[in-house]
């Protein structure tokens, strides 16, 4: 997420944002397709799957949008796309701009592009990341079929290795992090990254995200268990160094007795 403006437009934006939002219609999922196939443990599935194409989800927005106006009628807040299609891969972003100038770049939204050459369908992909993005950005729910649990079973996340969660990255504020290093981040107070940690994510991302977090919790532990194992050694050898007998001592009277000792 990327924010440009005078941070004294940020509630005017706010409160443009919220009243759109709020005036938006759910879009009706017209469409429909059926999904079939078998699982990795090939069993069969079949489900539909009822959305809203993008020039539903677009009628929604805009009639929000024109709700939203000042006192001369005209409106306060509008979106447009910045879409890059770029390394055989399509990435779209939402911008929601407001009349003051403030302006908010949502996450960049990613598909993997394996017909680049094909002029029309990566027209297609890029439609349907606009959809995705423009879902996101004002809430709306445009998908919706009648068979979750499969669903949910098709798109388990991958459960990731030791090296692929070092390796793993995520777009944050628009670019290419390191999950890894920017879960530091979170953990050393970063607020940006504690932030991004907070929003939603994609099912692999949030898989990753869990699997670090156990990480860092069993980093912990093995630290504090050497910190108390090793205080222990300390209290142990300081202990050694103390005479066994010193509160056994008297002191002698006898000058030749003190010269055995």
């Amino acid at each position: 997420m990327e924010i440009y403006g005078k941070e004294e437009d940020r509630a005017k934006w706010a409160m443009h944002y919220a009243q759109v939002k709020a005036n938006i219609k759910q879009p009706e999922k017209t469409h429909k397709v059926t999904v079939s196939g078998k699982t990795k443990q090939g069993t069969p599935y079949s489900y539909d799957y009822n959305y809203a194409d993008l020039n539903d989800i677009d009628a929604a927005v805009m009639d929000g949008i024109k709700k939203v106006t000042d006192k001369d009628g005209n409106v306060v807040f509008s979106y447009f796309f910045d879409i890059r299609t770029e390394n055989n891969t399509v990435e779209v972003q939402t911008i929601l701009v407001d009349s003051s100038g403030f302006t908010l770049k949502t996450n960049k939204v990613v598909f993997q592009n394996n017909k680049a050459w094909d002029a029309q369908a990566t027209a297609s992909l890029i439609s349907y990341a606009k959809r995705y993005s423009l879902s996101g950005a004002f809430g709306i729910a445009a998908d919706n079929d009648d068979d979750a649990q499969d669903q949910k079973t098709i798109y388990e996340p991958k459960i990731l290795t030791k090296q692929e969660l070092e390796d793993y990255k995520v777009y944050y504020n628009g670019i290419q992090a390191n999950l890894y290093d920017l879960y530091q981040e979170a953990k050393d107070g970063i607020k940006d990254a504690q932030d991004w940690l907070k929003e939603p994510h994609t099912p692999q991302d949030a898989q990753a995200v869990h699997q670090i977090a156990e990480m860092f919790k069993q980093n912990h532990s093995v630290k504090q268990e050497t910190k108390e194992k090793q205080a222990a050694i300390d209290k142990i050898r300081q202990t050694v160094k103390k005479d066994p007998f010193e509160d056994k001592k008297v002191e002698s009277k006898d000058p030749e007795v003190d010269k055995l000792f």
